[in-house]
């Protein structure tokens, strides 16, 4: 019974598929063999040329992300610089042979020239362009002193401490007895705070220049901030010795005498600074801080 059904199934599928081969019949023998099997071929092809090259862009991107590839960008960078450095250095050579043709008076006014715009670059707070300049001066005159101790000034205007001290140091190596420089190590060792330093490298400023008020200046300051009032008074007292009218250094004279509670100097230096400075606005403040005393 079961074989009969399934038998009867089977007829009706066949004919139902026999029908619809019959419907499409006529689309079938419009279909070109021949072109399909060109279409299925090219298909292929195209498939395979894909595939070979995806295999092949993967094997570039493996070998741009490879070792060999860093190394080989790392020697064609170093390549590179060294070919920038070399033309650096042969357009440095070539100003300087143009350099060592001038005269000594050539030389002389070419320097003086450039420390005018080197001048006018700080005024105008151009530091960068400014250091320039002294380097240009530097390698037209390598034993210019005031071209090293003014590229030490912008070091230290910019705060680069390691470049100024280097400066500094190089000038005391040629000119034990450079005062500017003993200067310049004592400024930048303010600057960082360490004024046992300061000190030492302002008194070392003062034995070699005795006659300068400012080096007493910058003595009294480091003295103040090691607290050594006395010694500082004895700075000050020293620097308005050497310019007795000059207001700025009446100034701290007397208050370095009210600070060492010194009332007769103190007023002796308050009318000085009221008899030339009459409208010092600190007159009254140092007037109230005498009578306090």
């Amino acid at each position: 019974m079961f074989s009969i059904f399934l038998i009867i199934i089977i007829l009706i599928s066949l004919c139902f598929i026999g029908l619809i081969i019959f419907r499409k019949f006529p689309l079938l023998a419009n279909i070109d063999l021949e072109k399909l099997k060109a279409e299925k071929q090219a298909e292929v092809k195209s498939a395979l040329l894909e595939k070979r090259f995806k295999r092949e862009f993967k094997f570039l991107t493996n070998f741009v992300k490879s070792k060999v590839w860093k190394k080989i960008c790392k020697l064609a960078n170093s390549f590179y610089n060294k070919i920038i450095l070399l033309e650096k250095k042969y357009k440095q050579e070539k100003r300087l042979k143009k350099t060592i043709r001038l005269s000594i008076q050539e030389k002389q006014e070419r320097i003086d020239d450039k420390f005018n715009q080197a001048e006018e670059l700080i005024k105008q707070d151009q530091l960068s362009e400014a250091e320039k300049i002294y380097l240009e001066i530097i390698s037209i005159d390598s034993n210019n002193e005031d071209a090293y101790l003014s590229l030490a000034k912008i070091y230290l205007k910019q705060k680069d401490f390691e470049h100024a001290k280097e400066l500094y140091d190089h000038i005391l190596k040629k000119d034990k007895k450079s005062s500017k420089a003993f200067k310049g190590l004592g400024n930048l060792a303010a600057e960082t705070g360490d004024w046992e330093k300061a000190r030492k490298n302002y008194q070392k400023t003062i034995e070699l220049t005795k006659r300068d008020p400012e080096h007493f200046l910058d003595l009294a300051t480091a003295e103040y901030k090691l607290g050594n009032p006395g010694r500082a008074l004895t700075a000050v007292r020293k620097a308005s010795e050497l310019k007795p009218n000059n207001p700025k250094y009446l100034d701290f004279l007397i208050d370095a005498a009210i600070l060492n509670k010194n009332k007769i100097l103190a007023l002796d230096a308050f009318n000085k600074l009221k008899t030339i400075n009459s409208d010092n606005q600190k007159l009254d403040e140092f007037k109230k801080r005498i009578q306090e005393m």
